[in-house]
C-alpha cells in the first residue's frame, strides 16, 4: 500500500508504543496481537486515516525534524 501523507505517517510511527495512540494499542483493541506486523501497522494506519490528518495540537507540538531523522527511513518504505 502507498501512503500519501508523509507527515501523518511520521507522526504515526513516532506514536508507536505509547498507550494512548500507538500500534500496540490498536493491536490490543482489535485483538491483533498475534497478527503480522504488517497487519498491525495497516490497522493502525487505517485507524489514523479515519480523520486523515494530524490534529492541530499534535502538529504544533511535534518536532518534525526529529521525527524525520528518527523515522524517515521507515516512512520511505511506505511512501
Amino acid at each position: 500500500m502507498i501512503y500519501q501523507n508523509r507527515k501523518l505517517l511520521l507522526w504515526q510511527l513516532a506514536a508507536d508504543g505509547r498507550s494512548f495512540c500507538g500500534i500496540q494499542f490498536i493491536a490490543r483493541e482489535r485483538d491483533l496481537q498475534d497478527a503480522s506486523i504488517d497487519e498491525q501497522v495497516q490497522a493502525f494506519v487505517d485507524d489514523m486515516l479515519s480523520d486523515g490528518k494530524v490534529r492541530p495540537e499534535y502538529d504544533a507540538m511535534a518536532d518534525w525534524e526529529a521525527l524525520e531523522a528518527n523515522h524517515g527511513d521507515t516512512a520511505d518504505q511506505y511512501l
